[in-house]
């Protein structure tokens, strides 16, 4: 049985990230997926939240960008 797990909240700078990497720490040694499906206010070459969630997550994590 799969279990989906939504972070969401409606600003910015409230915590998402921290959680979303929070939770896949604890998942470690699970089948876990993050996903972000958009990020605005990025300059070109500038790491996204997804390499922030590895980073936090720690060892073992990696960050995929699909285009």
């Amino acid at each position: 049985m799969s279990t989906i797990l939504v972070v969401s909240g409606t600003g910015t700078e409230i915590g998402k990230t921290v959680v979303t990497a929070a939770v896949a720490a604890a998942a470690r040694g699970r089948r876990v997926a993050v996903l972000k499906p958009a990020q605005t206010g990025l300059a070109p070459g500038e790491p996204g939240d997804a390499a922030e969630v590895a980073r936090l997550a720690g060892s073992g994590v990696t960050a995929v960008e699909l285009a």
